[in-house]
């Protein structure tokens, strides 16, 4: 059955049951409706609430509007406007005598000079024909609301239905581009759509949860906190910032950890190929049940913010609140926390002090954020440096090293300065055995020898020198300078700035005598591209160009031409799968680099690990 016949049929048939209702029946079921809306936290806490004249056989919700209005709530009605009566709008209203019969015979608000509202973050009452308990909803065909939303996705939505008009087989004729409810009121009981998300659904409602916010992170994550009673203040950390070489830090620490017997939280970003790889105890991933139980946790307590305070979580802020959750209930020993991006306002920093701050290497990134100049930068990644915690700084780039230093002298934070290790991985007269590639390791391992040792000084006995050795022997970390294939040789590199890509460049020269690579890279249009073709080009005998799986990613042919303009050999990749042809193709001593996006480098790792399984 096609799904706007099995709409129409179920249209049909759930208008003739709700018009079959009795007056009285009718009647009692609406103010069960009324009452029970009255009652619910989300619109007691809500300051605004858009709502609908109800007309015919639909729930009577007057009762529940005068009662709003004399609570102070401010409420709003739609009208459909356009010369065509193509879409909808919301005007404030202050009483039922403002309304007039307008399209369809709907009560309207007038076309008195006063301006569409635009709430976000309110609810909205929604009205249909039927409903489900998943929040799929069928309307009277016209495709307002739909409209709406799509133009209006920051509101928390309240189907409003009698108990009659359900129906199972709804969900069966809903695309996967129809906008679900986030609840469904009836008389018998409200359903929350939440509830019925498998683990796929609600990360993909996760991913695509606006990337910025229009508060700071830190701001929405400490009310976010706040709503959770404050996880974080129960956990000790490790909190890592810089440009590039969190992760790896980050994956250094954990692996001393884990020889010293340390219960030790891991929370990193983004991931390559599945959602629970962000939040980890050790290296054992978050089980998908917990990522969909303490998601809908989060995903109520945002609605919440939304109604109250106009508060939208970010995806990085999602993930955050998930993964203090689990890591304060598993009761880990220590959480090794890597910042989203910049640090004073990242979403991270509403931890209390933490037992070791660490500044990896700072370059130029996000500057429509976080400054236009390296010291800019430097003072923004500075801000999780906090009186009571020590620090491990990475040397540096001098501007950024001064103000780094300046702040923990203000603070009187006792720091270290990290160096690197030698080629022959000799630091401070001791010598460790590496098995990651790439020469910018040595210096994310050198930090993460000097975070072991305050930590052993500061309340982590179990972190011997054996540990460390131990961890820095074993350490991995995904998609950083990554071998996944021999035959031909295949690195995964991440590099995906300036900063990035100069560090690849300086190990590749290292790996290589004959410094000549077969290149595929896809970047982000909103990177600097081209200073980084400028520096692989003299590495480069070829350069595929892609586009990787995002909005925000720079068209293969625009990056092909730009190569080409600069002197340089290149074609146009198709795609991921094109990839994967391209490199079978390839001589079997052949050194292939696909570097850039992590979206990319994601992608390209889990097809061939699929493909070599």
């Amino acid at each position: 059955m096609k799904t706007g016949t099995g709409k129409a049929v179920i249209r049909k048939q759930k208008q003739a049951a709700r018009e079959a209702l009795a007056a009285a029946e009718r009647q009692s079921a609406s103010h069960a409706i009324c009452e029970a809306l009255w009652k619910l936290p989300l619109l007691q806490e809500a300051k605004a609430v858009y709502c609908y004249a109800p007309i015919g056989s639909e729930a009577d919700l007057w009762e529940l509007y005068e009662r709003l209005w004399a609570a102070g709530k401010r409420l709003a009605f739609p009208r459909v406007c356009g010369e065509e009566k193509e879409h909808m709008e919301f005007f404030e209203v202050c009483s039922r005598n403002e309304l007039a019969e307008g399209t369809f015979h709907v009560p309207e608000p007038p076309l008195d000079g006063r301006r569409p509202v635009d709430w976000k973050g309110a609810l909205i009452l929604v009205p249909g024909v039927a409903f489900d308990g998943s929040g799929n909803r069928c309307g009277y065909g016209k495709g307002y609301y739909d409209r709406y939303f799509a133009a209006h996705p920051e509101l928390v939505s309240i189907g409003i239905s009698f108990a009659c008009q359900f129906s199972e087989e709804l969900d069966a004729c809903c695309e996967k581009t129809d906008v679900k409810l986030d609840y469904v009121q009836t008389e018998a009981g409200c359903y929350r759509a939440m509830d019925t998300l498998s683990y796929e659904e609600l990360v993909d409602r996760i991913s695509n949860s606006r990337r910025f916010g229009r508060a700071p992170g830190v701001e929405c994550s400490a009310a976010m906190m706040e709503r959770l009673s404050d996880p974080q203040k129960e956990l000790r950390f490790v909190h890592i910032a810089g440009t590039n070489g969190k992760g790896s830090v980050a994956a250094f620490l954990r692996e001393i950890c884990e020889k010293a017997g340390l219960r030790a939280g891991f929370f990193t970003s983004p991931h390559l190929e599945d959602f629970t790889e962000r939040i980890r105890i050790g290296h054992a991933r978050i089980p998908r049940e917990e990522v969909v139980r303490l998601g809908r946790i989060v995903t109520e307590q945002n609605h919440h913010l939304m109604v109250s305070k106009g508060i939208n979580l970010t995806m990085f802020d999602y993930c955050l609140a998930i993964g203090l959750l689990y890591l304060k209930e598993q009761q880990v020993d220590l959480v090794i926390l890597e910042t989203g991006m910049g640090g004073r306002l990242d979403s991270t920093n509403i931890i209390p002090p933490p037992l070791v701050s660490v500044i990896t290497g700072i370059g130029l990134e996000h500057t429509e954020y976080l400054g236009d100049t390296i010291p800019e930068i430097a003072s923004e990644k500075a801000g999780i440096l906090k009186t009571g915690s020590h620090a491990v700084l990475m040397d540096q780039n001098e501007l950024a090293m001064d103000v780094l230093t300046g702040r923990c002298e203000k603070l009187q934070i006792p720091y270290v300065v990290s160096g690197s290790l030698d080629a022959d991985g000799l630091y401070k007269n001791e010598r460790y055995e590496m098995c990651m590639l790439g020469a910018y390791q040595r210096k994310n391992a050198a930090a993460a020898i000097e975070a072991a040792g305050l930590l052993a000084n500061n309340g982590f006995p179990e972190i011997t020198q054996q540990a460390v050795f131990r961890g820095i022997r074993d350490a991995r970390w995904e998609g950083r300078m990554e071998l996944v294939s021999e035959h031909p040789r295949v690195l995964l590199d991440g590099a995906h700035n300036v900063h990035g890509v100069t560090a690849l460049v300086q190990s590749l020269r290292e790996l290589s005598d004959d410094h000549s690579y077969t290149f595929f890279m896809g970047v982000m249009a909103d990177k600097d591209y081209e200073a980084m073709v400028d520096l692989i080009l003299p590495l480069a005998k070829h350069i595929y160009a892609l586009a990787p799986d995002s909005a925000r990613a720079l068209s293969a042919e625009e990056l092909c031409a730009l190569i080409q303009k600069k002197g340089g050999s290149a074609t146009v990749c198709m795609d991921s799968s094109h990839l994967l042809e391209l490199l079978h193709g390839q001589d079997k001593d052949e050194t292939c680099v696909v570097f850039g996006s992590l979206y990319l480098i994601g992608e390209i790792r889990h097809r061939l690990k699929h493909t070599n399984e």
